[in-house]
């Protein structure tokens, strides 16, 4: 109870005064104002409905003033008062006026009934009943966190809770845990809960951790109301470490098993395909198989997965698509493994001499090695520096391996002074497992015959007359280098007793054929140029006449030879054990050694053996040599052929 002091009363300095001349004295009057009060109570209005029901409770402790300036706030110089504990207050000893009574509100309530009007006090008035309704505006939101083994999105008997996880109110919506937003932890029972919360809608969101994922949606917009408890906002997670792994390798031999000897293949991608369409779609998990070929999806969420990879061009899969893989929480799925095999095919052949050119490779014809074979890839009949190459080996035999699916042209590169006698290779279709075998190249060697004979020139004419003498055991030679003398390694010749000289299977070229000056003698007749083109092949080159089938001998001078007589006549099979043999190289003059008779004719180089040359590197062809019929002959091919080293014909 508030008062406001005492009644107002007379004071004798404010008495008038009368004087006794003053005969009738009336109207001495006594006036008093009998002071007024103001008096109300504060209850828990539940219903919120205005008006004090029956169960609803007064609230005490609450200030209740006097509003003096109307200004709708407590001022320090206005009258208040609390309630007490039945909720009760009252002014009194209120001298008349006007006044507003207000409450000072209190966090959470909410005034349910409206302001009192103005409160005029008149002497003796008591105003009663001013009473002030309030409702706790705020409520509770409480729930519980659970460890969801199964995933399912409820808690079922035997899911245990999850203690000292953080929950929190999202106020701004932005679905992470700012500062200022209030937070909790679970208990121990996994249990939260935010109490006395304003009247308001709210996102209730939790803090999530490492190796666990949210089973249960987000809980939607929760609306509350005065006193509101809203339970069972329930959070649940569970603790995936679910993985899936496998490996990727090569099926070598198509058996859908991984052998000892299949290897890995890394760098390949493997995919999750959630939407079961057998593709890699944008968003969709994958990963890239390692030097081992191995791949794994860590941390996979519980559900259902295909497991599928991304097929390369050129690879067949030899493995099924696994099956449907249900991860739960500590799945770990392994062995996921993919087969995949290259489809090849592989080409294989030999070189052979084809010494009597009918094209087919007799028994008595030799094989050749260190000849190019080429795959021509644009058919364009060259070789060209991107195109699949390798040399005959020792055998004479050539490979081709792993060759991916597709046609094929198969040439050799022609070597100077030879011939092909077999067609070219008609297109080869090679498929997984295809492999072309037996293709065989036949060439022969184009070589000629220069003879002529030494002879005594009585007449000093430069031809041989009648009745001029043969000079034998004069030494003839192929001046290879053209320096007019006999030097190691060129072909060379003495003339028999009738004076006739050979050389014999001279390769094609262009050859000086001079005299060793017998002493006491003078030469007559210029040395010669002597040309064997691959049009005359079995040619006897008479350096005297210079024919040959319609060809000519010229001279270093430029002046033909001519017949100066007939005597020198065809040259009989008896004498020709004066002939030479040659061998050599095609080059613009061929580099000949040791040329003699009925022996061995020396070698023209040495060429590495290269082998064979193929993606896989198998060493499996062997390498043989060229028999020209009774010598044994190793065929140099020169720098012809330039080998570019293993290619992966898988990747062309």
């Amino acid at each position: 109870m508030r008062s406001l002091g005492h009644s107002k009363t007379m004071t004798e300095s404010s008495i008038p005064t009368r004087t006794a001349s003053q005969i009738d004295i009336g109207n001495v009057n006594i006036g008093n104002f009998q002071v007024g009060s103001i008096s109300g109570n504060k209850y828990n209005d539940f219903n919120a409905n205005g008006r004090p029901d029956l169960g609803e409770v007064p609230i005490p402790n609450w200030q209740i003033y006097l509003d003096l300036n109307n200004n709708d706030r407590f001022d320090f110089n206005e009258p208040s008062t609390v309630t007490n504990a039945q909720g009760n207050y009252s002014f009194v000893n209120l001298p008349p006026g006007s006044y507003q009574v207000r409450e000072v509100q209190q966090p959470n309530f909410r005034q349910t009934t409206p302001n009192p009007a103005p409160i005029t006090i008149n002497s003796g008035t008591n105003a009663g009943n001013i009473n002030f309704g309030n409702n706790f505006n705020a409520g509770t939101i409480a729930g519980t966190k659970f460890n969801d083994i199964n995933s399912n999105g409820r808690q079922d008997p035997g899911e245990q809770p999850l203690a000292n996880w953080q929950i929190y109110l999202d106020l701004n919506r932005n679905n992470r845990l700012d500062g200022g937003e209030p937070s909790t932890l679970t208990n121990l029972q996994g249990n939260y809960a935010f109490v006395n919360i304003p009247a308001d809608t709210y996102l209730v969101r939790e803090v999530q951790q490492p190796g666990f994922i949210q089973t249960t949606p987000d809980p939607g917009p929760i609306n509350v109301t005065s006193n509101a408890n809203i339970n069972n906002v329930n959070f649940g997670n569970v603790f995936f470490v679910g993985s899936i792994s496998g490996l990727k390798y090569n099926d070598l031999n198509a058996n859908s098993i991984r052998d000892a000897t299949d290897p890995p293949l890394a760098n390949w991608q493997i995919y999750l395909d959630l939407n079961g369409n057998n593709r890699l779609d944008p968003g969709e998990p994958n990963t890239i198989t390692n030097p081992e070929g191995n791949y794994t999806f860590g941390n996979v969420s519980p559900g259902r997965y295909l497991v599928r990879e991304v097929q390369q061009p050129g690879w067949v899969q030899t493995t099924p698509n696994p099956g449907a893989i249900d991860i739960t929480g500590n799945t770990n799925a392994v062995g996921l493994n993919f087969g995949n095999n290259f489809p090849t095919g592989s080409i294989s052949g030999f070189k052979f001499n084809d010494l009597n050119a009918n094209g087919i490779n007799e028994p008595t014809e030799p094989r050749v090695a260190n000849w190019p074979i080429y795959i021509d890839l644009n058919n364009n009949n060259a070789s060209d520096p991107n195109e699949p190459s390798t040399l005959t080996n020792p055998q004479g035999n050539f490979s081709f391996i792993n060759l991916p699916q597709g046609t094929y042209f198969v040439r050799e590169v022609p070597q100077p002074g030879f011939r092909q006698t077999t067609p070219s290779p008609t297109p080869l279709t090679v498929g997984n497992g295809t492999n072309a075998t037996n293709l065989s190249f036949g060439n022969v060697l184009v070589t000629g015959t220069i003879s002529g004979v030494k002879f005594n020139d009585f007449n000093a004419n430069g031809r041989l007359d009648p009745g001029e003498p043969p000079i034998a055991n004069t030494q003839i030679y192929i001046d290879l280098n053209n320096n007019s003398s006999l030097d190691p390694g060129e072909a060379s010749i003495f003339s028999d007793s009738q004076g006739n000289y050979s050389f014999r299977n001279v390769p094609v070229g262009s050859y000086v054929i001079r005299e060793v000056q017998p002493p006491g003698f003078i030469l007559t007749t210029p040395p010669a140029v002597v040309v064997v083109s691959a049009d005359v092949r079995a040619s006897s080159i008479d350096l005297l006449t210079g024919e040959a089938e319609g060809r000519s001998a010229k001279s270093l001078s430029d002046n033909w030879l001519t017949d100066g007589g007939n005597s020198a006549g065809a040259e009989p099979e008896a004498l020709m054990a004066a002939d030479s043999l040659l061998s050599s190289a095609g080059r613009a003059i061929y580099p000949i050694s040791d040329f003699l008779v009925d022996r061995q004719a020396a070698s023209l180089g040495n060429l590495p053996n290269l082998g064979q040359q193929n993606v896989g590197r198998e060493p499996n062809t062997q390498v043989g040599e060229f028999v020209n019929k009774n010598e044994l002959i190793n065929w140099n091919l020169g720098n012809s052929f330039v080998p570019s080293g293993a290619r992966d014909l898988s990747v062309m």
